[in-house]
């Protein structure tokens, strides 16, 4: 052995040996305080949840309602968002890497599509617009415009397919954004206009929606789920969540 004390004086005081066991002691301690904290932040956030995908549609006010009502019902998974690219989402559900994802419209295949409610398209324009004051916009009120979209393709029964490509409208300039929170915020402290399902659109952004006229069809969403056959508490959480979407 070696001597962990030695004398000086009246006291005792501790060998270099002794101080580094001590320095060692403390490490380790720091090290399983550590490591248990992760394995408590672990064993929490393994719990089963249902995964939403997240799109370009990415204005979700009802989400606090949905994590509460989901953590508050213990036979429900709980509520995680993951992020997904635009047009990427079917592959990520059929991937298992969400579970489901808010859809315009109904798919056909392994999916299932569960509708929740009709939405329209409204126009969206900013404080300083010259458009703001209007009871309704045509698709000429949109030719020449600075227009922000979250996508130049065209997608059935969206504007450029029901509303300005049938008459040709076509703006000045067209500027993508694959996020309508951040077009909304674009578009509240500038002159650029959009048209946007309402339901998306956060009127206390400092933006004001307009009908248009003649008026689109109606947007039929839905929720589009994978198969949860065999996972009951995604199962259920999904179930809770189509009952809180439903208007």
């Amino acid at each position: 052995g070696f001597p962990l004390t030695v004398r000086v004086g009246r006291r005792l005081a501790l060998t270099p040996a002794a101080q580094r066991l001590v320095e060692a002691g403390d490490a380790s301690e720091r090290a399983l305080i550590a490591g248990e904290i992760d394995a408590q932040w672990l064993s929490t956030a393994g719990e089963p949840a249902l995964l939403l995908a997240v799109d370009v549609f990415d204005h979700i006010p009802w989400l606090t309602s949905a994590i509460t009502t989901l953590v508050n019902a213990p036979e429900a998974a709980n509520l995680e968002v993951v992020r997904a690219p635009a047009s990427d989402g079917h592959r990520l559900l059929n991937d298992r890497q969400a579970d489901v994802k808010l859809q315009a419209g109904t798919v056909t295949g392994s999916l299932t599509s569960r509708p929740l409610f009709d939405d329209d398209l409204v126009g969206v324009v900013g404080q300083d617009s010259p458009l703001r004051d209007r009871t309704a916009l045509t698709p000429n009120d949109f030719a020449g415009a600075d227009y922000v979209t979250y996508s130049t393709t065209p997608q059935a029964g969206f504007e450029q397919a029901t509303f300005l490509g049938p008459v040709s409208a076509f703006p000045q300039r067209i500027l993508r954004l694959e996020s309508v929170t951040a077009i909304v915020s674009l578009i509240a402290t500038t002159t650029w206009c959009s048209i946007l399902p309402s339901w998306m659109v956060d009127t206390r952004s400092g933006v004001t929606t307009i009908p248009l006229e003649p008026a689109p069809p109606p947007i039929a969403w839905s929720l589009l789920q994978r198969d949860l056959t065999n996972e009951a508490r995604r199962s259920d959480a999904a179930d809770q969540l189509v009952n809180l979407l439903r208007r």
